[in-house]
């Protein structure tokens, strides 16, 4: 397993700096299903900042106590890693990757990192996804398992 914080990734604190990084992210997991709407690219563009403005304040409201990480690799900016280390469970927010960078096992490393920390400490680990999301079936290699239907999100728990 990749050592985290060996130099090749690592996870940084986010900063108000890396707004534009981090919309641009957004937009990288949302504008291919948008484009099927026909809209113009800048109505898609005004729409997807706002979505992402809003789960950014959604998500700070739910998990105050969160961590907000920006994942890096070779000291490139290539994710994000949300991650609420409550005191019942381990809750992963959100861990998105640019496309280039997904698929190469990276997304695995890094949630086997959090799986073996919340074991050590006796944890369950849980993750809403969508139904339609391909990381859904990474989930389920790690051991997650469905326990709930939360209409277009699945809650399933390690």
């Amino acid at each position: 397993m990749t050592d985290l914080n060996s130099g090749a990734v690592c996870l940084r604190l986010e900063t108000a700096e890396d707004k534009d990084f981090l919309l641009h992210l957004y937009i990288s997991t949302r504008e291919a299903e948008l484009r099927q709407t026909g809209w113009p690219q800048t109505e898609i563009h005004s729409f997807l900042t706002q979505q992402y403005e809003a789960q950014c304040l959604s998500y700070r409201q739910l998990y105050p106590d969160a961590t907000f990480q920006l994942i890096m690799l070779q000291g490139e900016t290539i994710g994000r890693l949300y991650l609420d280390r409550g005191e019942d469970e381990y809750r992963l927010i959100e861990i998105p990757l640019l496309p280039a960078f997904r698929n190469q096992n990276l997304g695995s490393h890094l949630i086997q990192s959090i799986l073996d920390e919340a074991a050590e400490k006796t944890k369950p680990v849980s993750v809403h996804v969508e139904y339609i999301n391909p990381a859904r079936r990474l989930y389920e290699r790690l051991g997650f398992e469905p326990k709930e239907d939360r209409g277009a999100h699945l809650y399933m728990e390690w």
